[in-house]
């Protein structure tokens, strides 16, 4: 499921960007302030990151799994077996948004270096100008609403591949289901999160993959996913990471709103 935000090569001057709340800061007096930068103020916030959006593949697994993991809650976050599945299955629904600037000991990326290591400065690896900022990982699935189902997964998928197991990606389903949609906390409140989730579901719906997006989120996020076009369902029975979700659905077929005024 998507992370609470606390805690494609795509044009970014077509897609204003939304801030989210940050684990690394408290939050501001008024929950929804944050929603209110002004898009320039927003993207000023981006200087010296030099974003773009790329397509996930099972080669970013060692970034995915450590920013899953630096992102979320150990009870929220996804396994590295289940990251792979979704990656080497369905790839092509998931989306990074990475940065070409390296991370110094200085700038908007110096606080990266201490949670990782990184390529040599002087290094040719093709992977120093392939810094993975945030991510969006997402199956398909039959039901109308994320479930604990669609979120788990084949255990045999390794030597069994199946079209429509009973859990899992079930490439006839009609949902897209975004289970994680985060951004390093070192990075976040700089507006990089919306700047993904629009770009991934444009591109979602432009290649017909389904009829709706769905997610589940916690409450305080709800106003954060209206804003990119979600509907509050209600509550959700998903018993994942302790429960207590609100599902939301993207039906593409009553058309996509987003508001631009944020």
């Amino acid at each position: 499921m998507p992370r609470d935000l606390e805690s494609e090569k795509a044009t970014l001057a077509g897609m204003p960007p939304l801030s989210k709340e940050q684990a690394s800061s408290p939050p501001p007096a008024d929950p929804q302030s944050i929603y209110k930068i002004p898009t320039a103020e927003r993207f000023k916030k981006m200087k010296g990151i030099h974003p773009y959006g790329l397509l996930l593949s099972q080669a970013d697994l060692d970034d995915c799994d450590w920013l899953e993991h630096a992102a979320f809650e150990p009870h929220e976050a996804a396994s590295r077996e289940k990251l792979e599945y979704r990656l080497r299955t369905c790839g092509q629904l998931c989306s990074g948004i990475f940065s070409s600037a390296y991370p110094t000991t200085s700038g908007p990326l110096a606080t990266l270096v201490k949670s990782r290591t990184f390529p040599s400065v002087d290094s040719a690896d093709s992977d120093r100008k392939r810094l993975l900022l945030g991510h969006i990982i997402a199956t398909r699935f039959t039901s109308p609403v994320v479930t604990d189902a669609s979120m788990d997964f084949p255990k045999d998928w390794r030597t069994k591949y199946q079209l429509n197991p009973p859990v899992g990606h079930d490439e006839d389903g009609d949902t897209v289901c975004l289970h994680s949609l985060c951004v390093h906390p070192n990075v976040q409140g700089k507006g990089l999160a919306m700047v993904l989730l629009r770009g991934w579901i444009q591109r979602i719906k432009d290649s017909g993959t389904g009829k709706r997006i769905a997610l589940l989120c916690r409450e305080k996020l709800v106003r954060f996913y209206e804003r990119a076009g979600f509907k509050r369902v209600g509550d959700s029975t998903c018993t994942f990471g302790g429960g207590g979700w609100i599902d939301m659905v993207l039906d593409f077929s009553s058309g996509v709103t987003i508001d631009d005024d944020i």
